[in-house]
């Protein structure tokens, strides 16, 4: 097989596979497709720590995790690499097959090519292209290069959760799902029953294990309610925050799914399983999740009057704020800066520094206040030392130069977001 692909693979890029937007891809680049069993991903699902299995509704990429790449490349062994890039096709009987981008497996994975070629679909027959939806638009984005497809519901999710995790976090400083969704979550593996249970055990940990009570305990102090919920389930816990959630059509409706499909997955022993279209119904139970989410999202706008994407901006800008790593002698020049608490700025002025003859070039910013008075800062260095050092005389102060780095966090703005 390697063989096979190799050829395949240099005479489509000979013939070239450049192409612009607005260009339908070269036929030649459909040579550089092959078709493969889902089961070709099972044993890597069985390495974790090993393997990474990123996918969506529409996509997939298998690749290593950093520990296992780092394992490899100190034993020399970076041969053993894996990054392959994949989707989903629609064979007749309605179950999935892999659809993988060769050159990746000849030019980024070669050790891999046996274990793939054991699971190559020979003469497969397809649903017409028109009727596969997931297919159809995978080629669209991957083949012909098309920026109008969209993302699945888990990326969408993923989303979501993080929104209502910025916004708890701003108004109690804690995230309200202790974990949010990752692309390695995983769809069915197989069309039938008990891996559409498996994932969602795998969903129930995210969507509903992962809500934390301690968050929703701050929430209900922050609005007067002394909630009690250590022995009450999560979503109880939640619904007993915001009891319109369990008349809203989508939370009660998802959490019941979820946690009833979980349940089997877990159960000693399970019926036996049976063929069912899990990777499609997956899908719009993601979907369904989705819109729970963003039910809860409205709920806690709502009642706490802030919207949720902004307090998500605010808090990941945060994030880039610089650390102090340890407090200055209050006696250096820097604690100046202290000076500017609690005045009313009028107007502030920032551009570059004149420059002065043996000294650094900097940006600087100078602050007026209302009272009159008026804070400058500008950068200091050691260029001066460095230059004159015996080790170093062939540099110059004017060689080094050093910027400022603001990093700006608005307000919590106030008010619910507009429908």
């Amino acid at each position: 097989m390697f063989r096979a692909i190799s050829s395949v693979v240099q005479r489509a890029v000979g013939v070239g596979v450049m192409k612009t937007s607005q260009q339908k891809p070269d036929l030649s680049l459909l040579a550089l497709l092959d078709y493969f069993d889902q089961q070709v991903l099972a044993a890597y699902r069985n390495e974790p720590h090993k393997y990474l299995i990123e996918s969506d509704y529409l996509e997939g990429l298998l690749s290593l995790t950093n520990e296992y790449f780092i394992e490899l490349e100190a034993a020399g062994r970076t041969n053993e690499s894996v990054s392959i890039s994949f989707g989903y096709r629609t064979l007749w009987d309605g179950n999935l097959a892999i659809v993988a981008w060769l050159p990746d497996l000849v030019e980024k994975s070669k050790s891999h090519i046996e274990r793939w070629a054991a699971f190559r679909l020979k003469n497969p027959e397809w649903k017409k292209t028109d009727d596969d939806e997931r297919f159809s638009n995978w080629l669209r984005r991957y083949v012909e290069g098309s920026w109008d497809i969209d993302n699945g519901p888990l990326f969408y999710l993923g989303e979501a959760i993080k929104t209502v995790n910025g916004l708890t976090s701003e108004l109690v400083g804690v995230p309200l799902y202790k974990h949010e969704i990752e692309q390695t979550l995983g769809f069915p593996s197989a069309e039938n029953t008990h891996r559409y249970q498996d994932a969602h055990r795998a969903l129930y940990g995210y969507f509903i294990d992962g809500l934390d009570k301690d968050c929703i305990v701050a929430l209900g102090s922050k609005l007067g309610n002394n909630l009690r919920v250590n022995s009450k389930k999560t979503v109880e816990a939640v619904a007993e925050l915001f009891p319109g959630l369990q008349t809203c059509p989508s939370f009660s409706f998802a959490t019941k799914l979820v946690s009833e499909q979980r349940r089997l997955a877990s159960h000693g022993v399970r019926p036996k399983p049976k063929s069912f279209s899990a990777f499609s119904e997956f899908t719009n139970d993601l979907s369904l999740c989705l819109k729970a989410v963003k039910e809860l999202l409205t709920m806690i706008e709502n009642e706490f009057g802030v919207n949720g994407e902004a307090a998500r901006k605010r808090h990941e800008a945060k994030e880039w704020l610089p650390k102090i790593d340890h407090l200055r002698d209050p006696h250096s020049t820097i604690m100046e800066a202290r000076r500017m608490e609690g005045k009313t700025v009028e107007k502030v002025e920032a551009g570059y520094r004149e420059d002065r003859a043996g000294v650094h070039g900097s940006e600087v910013v100078i602050i007026h206040f209302t009272d009159g008075s008026i804070m400058g800062l500008e950068t200091g260095s050691n260029a001066g030392n460095i230059a004159s050092s015996d080790n170093n005389n062939a540099l110059r102060p004017e060689d080094f130069h050093v910027n400022f780095r603001p990093q700006w966090v608005p307000e919590l703005p106030k008010g619910t977001r507009k429908s």
